[in-house]
């Protein structure tokens, strides 16, 4: 077990790689009087055992398996790595309970100043990016460090000039892999609920993950009767929003709408709920519509299309009239103020024929659309309030399902 708190950066003297694994010689100052034969020891987030024992150096070994599931299938020598030795029941834990197993790897995609600081952004996969949650913990090349950003397929760290200085950050440059460990006492919960609680835990889980401050039974965003959803609408930089106010939701959804210039009323007839192929986006933005349809969708997927591009991973509409495929291109988590609380939800991203991106909220009940977006237009969900209700400016009576 380590704490993410580095030592000291090691230099990699020598490596002897071959088909049983590799044999790595790493030289180092301060941990060396620390280490003895047997000992674990944390080389860029890796847990590794000391084999031998030179003047100034130390040699670890690691298998085929650990050098393809980490960045130290690349390593050579002259490269620095950080180093941590083994934590004692007795240490102070500054960082965060690290156990060097590592569970996979991520990309550097920026570097940006921020004050004295630099925000580093990496690209990391679903598997870890589903244990991380915004001032959360997270091992990356062995050094804990508090989760700054989060979005549909990266986080965000802010590294202090100490670090900077103390770690091999300060060679990291855009493009290079680094070694990720999610936060274990995420795992152990997890792990635990879904043991304890079987298939109802991954509702209760994404009700807690949603809401925080306690577990939302049922566990979907909540666009029930009288929810509000606020969405912006982008063009060559210009922000406008739109207001999306729900009157009812489901059997058939009606929702009223309105932007800085229009307003109007979209109905939804269960039919379109269930089976709706025909998809209405920008068009129905740019003046005020009263859309009743039984097939044409808006701002929601039908739970046809969600079951084609879950089981399939592809699904065919018509959008604005014509025919477009779409294929799913991955999932992760978008975003979102949930009655003025930053949440994130899990998401699925699709792309069509011409390239344009549809992120939606991976629930088959509720498969909202949060983002779509184009060369030249973006929309996207930003909150959801349902702790209070302004009142339906225009809709004086809701009408009955038909």
């Amino acid at each position: 077990m380590f704490t993410g708190i580095v030592r000291e950066t090691g230099e990699v003297v020598n490596k002897d790689q071959t088909e049983a694994g590799a044999t790595f010689k790493i030289r180092c100052r301060e941990v060396f009087s620390d280490l003895g034969i047997g000992h674990s020891i944390s080389v860029d987030g890796v847990c590794l055992t000391v084999t031998q024992k030179g003047e100034d150096s130390f040699t670890v070994f690691a298998v085929p398996e650990t050098l393809r599931l980490t960045n130290l299938g690349r390593k050579k020598p002259g490269d620095l790595v950080n180093l941590e030795p083994a934590a004692r029941l007795t240490d102070f834990l500054g960082g965060h309970l690290v156990q060097g197993h590592v569970d996979g790897t991520g990309e550097v995609v920026s570097i940006c100043p921020e004050g004295d600081s630099r925000v580093f952004r990496f690209k990391a996969s679903a598997s870890v990016l589903h244990y991380c949650t915004m001032k959360g913990s997270i091992g990356v090349n062995g050094v804990s460090l508090t989760i700054s950003g989060l979005g549909p397929d990266y986080f965000e760290v802010t590294i202090i000039p100490h670090t900077d200085e103390v770690t091999d950050f300060g060679q990291l440059k855009p493009g290079d892999q680094v070694n990720l460990e999610a936060d274990v006492i995420s795992k152990y919960v997890e792990s635990h609920v879904k043991r304890v609680l079987g298939g109802a835990a991954s509702v209760l889980l994404l009700g807690a993950f949603l809401f925080g401050g306690g577990l939302l039974f049922g566990g979907t965003l909540p666009v029930p009767t009288k929810a509000v959803l606020l969405y912006y609408s982008t063009v060559a930089n210009k922000e406008t929003p739109i207001i999306l106010r729900v009157a009812r939701f489901k059997p058939d959804i009606f929702v009223e709408w309105e932007s800085v210039s229009h307003q109007g009323t979209i109905h939804l007839y269960q039919d379109a709920v269930q089976e709706g192929r025909k998809f209405v986006t920008e068009s129905l933005f740019d003046a005020g519509v009263d859309v009743e349809s039984p097939d044409a969708m808006t701002t929601w997927l039908s739970q046809s299309m969600y079951k084609d591009l879950k089981q399939n991973g592809q699904a065919k509409i018509e959008l604005n009239r014509l025919p477009l495929k779409m294929k799913v291109v991955g999932t992760g988590t978008f975003d979102l103020m949930v009655d003025k609380q930053a949440r994130q939800i899990p998401v699925m991203t699709v792309e069509d024929e011409r390239k344009n991106t549809w992120v939606f909220y991976d629930d088959a009940e509720n498969p909202l659309m949060v983002e779509y977006k184009t060369p030249r237009y973006r929309k996207y969900l930003k909150s959801v309030s349902t702790a209070s209700w302004p009142g339906l400016k225009w809709i004086k009576q809701i009408p009955p399902v038909k």
